[in-house]
């Protein structure tokens, strides 16, 4: 059965306006069926006169999508490659991590499946995972995407050019932490942690030395068909303003993939 083979019904009950409902009873009436079979799977109740949607679970409509690099695929034999030979690193044994940094940086995620581009794949929630090698006193994890602000906006209002007085579509905010410190930026988990304790998601306002930098509604950060770019900034607090004074940093981006194509039986 796909998703097409669904209707949804509404229905508005202005009987109770001012009384509690402790229990709701429903009948439900086919009428013109000769065979086959009803399912009735979701009932949400809300208040006020505007209808929003439900929010599905994505196994309802949308199937994962799992791939693994082969890096031998264009092996010849022995040490031959096809193309561009591989690069030989001496003295690594593991390898934990697909992000290294100093200071800002936009990394590009891809959102493709390696082996055929072609295939269509949804936009996917991200997870950050981030590892400072020096002490910080702010970071700013963001899309790319954004401008300059003017006016009340404006962080440092003496220096316009200043990186924070930019904004971007999305972007996320930790106030600072030591060398070492542990950030988890996880969209799927809907988890924002700095050492395992909980980020502060609220909208305020945040001193940052000589200026007051207004941070709005929290957002964490994914990933459309394609690509994105994600930006990382950690800063560090000299002469009374965030600096960039290339804070070292490693992590981890990890997304789960999906694509259309699966109904829930």
């Amino acid at each position: 059965m796909n998703k097409e083979s669904w209707t949804r019904y509404l229905a508005t009950l202005s009987k109770f306006q001012r009384k509690k409902v402790s229990s709701i009873e429903i009948e439900f009436v086919v009428e013109n069926v000769e065979a086959g079979t009803v399912r009735i799977t979701d009932l949400q109740l809300q208040e006020g006169q505007q209808v929003t949607a439900t929010i599905p679970n994505t196994a309802e409509f949308f199937t994962p999508k799992y791939g693994t690099l082969d890096e031998t695929k264009t092996a010849v034999g022995g040490d031959l490659y096809l193309g561009d030979q591989p690069r030989v690193f001496s003295g690594v044994k593991n390898r934990f991590y697909n992000i290294v940094g100093r200071g800002h940086e936009a990394i590009v995620a891809p959102n493709i499946y390696e082996d055929d581009f072609s295939q269509k794949l949804v936009t996917t929630a991200v997870d950050i995972t981030l590892y400072a090698k020096n002490d910080f006193d702010l970071l700013r994890i963001s899309t790319n995407y954004g401008d300059f602000v003017s006016g009340e906006e404006l962080t440092y209002e003496d220096e316009p050019d200043h990186p924070l007085n930019k904004r971007y579509s999305r972007e996320f905010f930790f106030e600072g932490g030591p060398a070492g410190s542990e950030i988890k930026l996880w969209a799927s988990q809907n988890i924002a942690t700095i050492n395992g304790q909980p980020a502060n998601r609220a909208s305020r306002l945040l001193n940052v030395g000589n200026g007051t930098l207004k941070i709005k509604r929290q957002l964490f950060m994914g990933l459309p068909y394609g690509s994105n770019r994600i930006r990382i900034e950690f800063y560090k607090l000299v002469n009374g303003k965030m600096q960039d004074t290339g804070i070292g940093y490693w992590g981890i981006v990890e997304l789960i993939q999906w694509q259309e194509g699966k109904s829930k039986l």
